[in-house]
């Protein structure tokens, strides 16, 4: 399914006026200087959010098509797709009537999930694969129609996973999942697959056919240094060590009649159990990290990197909500609309996350200068932020724009005349 031209001229002008990050007070659509009016780009940009003729898979269709394009060059040999549920808060937003408890009852919004492609080779963001919008009454999908609302995070995740298996990528996927993913039942539903998750350090596992939690069999192992690792502010200790472990328990489906989760046995599955030791230099264990795999061909120390690098899925959020676009002061009334301009946000990232891994000299200049543009302070030793390439992203656009109709020397002159002072 495609956009009719009109409908995708007014996208691709969407996209643009979402290459900006945006600020509290100011979170509606950014108006271009391509000669129409505010007001204008403002009733068209409302016009195509509430379009029922712009489908999210048509909306999803050229962010996908980039992430399977770029993946030929930016993964060597498996694609990482990190998945995770952001809660989006709207507690005073009352015009936007399918909100809901997110987190309780009191903390009204709706519920964002998102897959996002990273690269094996640096671990930066290529673009988001699948993305649902969950309301009171449906969830909004990107990948079907009919997604069950009551649904458990974990098996709609399983299909969505099928759904990411089937899209033609040309490199084998790798699924990481936080420690919600800690399910034997959901390890099961991922047979044939590759997968990557954090699990909790109660949780048992048979290791030499002894049953036992996963904190009491890592204090039995041996670690390796590994790396020098940031943390909280200060250079740590990276120890890595690893165990070829089973996972036997039975599985557990959704509360039953009688509000109890039922208890499913299933075949045992073969895993690794990578177990991260973060030290400081005094010798302090600062943090633990308890990682299942059944990837094989790879070291413990780059499956430790890969799930360190799943933290990109946050920083697209972020990008999304507080550090880039305020996703969460939009004022579109219609879940509906939210979720069709998500993806036109989730496109302009797709552009700043190209600038961002360019390589070249000509690359590192367009950085240089869109950080310039931007006006943003960065910390010593950082070159740029991908919030910040947003914003000087938007600044070199209208730039451009402005010089189709004046050239510098009348933007000088204007500006001296008015100031009545050298300042250019």
């Amino acid at each position: 399914m495609v956009l009719e031209a009109r409908l995708e001229r007014r996208y691709k002008k969407l996209v643009r006026s979402h290459m900006m990050s945006s600020d509290l007070l100011s979170s509606g659509i950014k108006s271009s200087l391509d000669g129409c009016e505010a007001f204008s780009q403002t009733q068209a940009a409302w016009r195509f959010f509430n379009n029922d003729r712009c489908s999210l898979e048509a909306l999803m269709q050229p962010i996908l098509a980039s992430g399977k394009k770029q993946t030929k060059d930016l993964c060597h040999e498996y694609a990482l797709i990190a998945h995770d549920w952001s809660g989006l808060s709207y507690k005073s937003h009352h015009s936007k009537i399918e909100r809901y408890g997110i987190h309780n009852e009191q903390d009204l919004g709706y519920e964002l999930q998102s897959s996002l492609l990273l690269s094996d080779i640096h671990g930066g963001p290529i673009s988001p694969v699948a993305v649902n919008l969950v309301s009171k009454t449906k969830v909004l999908s990107t990948y079907s129609s009919v997604i069950n609302r009551t649904e458990t995070h974990l098996n709609e995740l399983a299909k969505r996973v099928d759904y990411i298996e089937g899209c033609g990528f040309e490199k084998e996927c790798v699924h990481i999942i936080d420690r919600e993913g800690d399910s034997a039942h959901f390890m099961r539903a991922l047979e044939g697959k590759k997968w990557l998750l954090r699990c909790k350090a109660n949780s048992h596992i048979t290791y030499a056919g002894k049953s036992m939690r996963t904190d009491q069999l890592a204090k039995q192992l041996a670690y390796t240094k590994t790396r020098e690792v940031s943390y909280a502010g200060r250079i740590v200790d990276q120890h890595l060590s690893e165990a070829a472990i089973h996972i036997a328990r039975p599985g557990s489906t959704n509360k039953g009649l009688d509000g109890l989760k039922q208890k499913i046995a299933g075949k045992s599955l073969s895993a690794r159990l990578i177990v991260s030791k973060i030290v400081d230099k005094e010798g302090k264990v600062l943090s633990w990290w308890y990682l299942l795999t059944n990837v094989q061909d790879r070291d413990m120390a780059d499956i430790a990197l890969w799930y360190y690098w799943r933290w990109g899925i946050e920083s697209f959020f972020k990008l999304l909500k507080s550090a880039g676009m305020h996703l969460e002061n939009w004022q579109q009334e219609s879940v509906e609309a939210i979720a069709r301009r998500i993806l036109v946000a989730c496109m302009a990232c797709v552009f700043v996350w190209q600038i961002a891994e360019s390589k070249g000299p000509e690359a590192g200049e367009l950085r240089n200068l869109l950080i310039r543009l931007s006006g943003r302070q960065m910390k010593y030793g950082v070159s740029f932020t991908r919030p910040a390439l947003l914003a000087g992203l938007c600044s070199l656009l209208n730039t451009l724009d402005l010089l189709r109709d004046y050239d510098g020397d009348d933007l000088k002159n204007m500006l001296q005349k008015i100031l009545k002072t050298q300042l250019v």
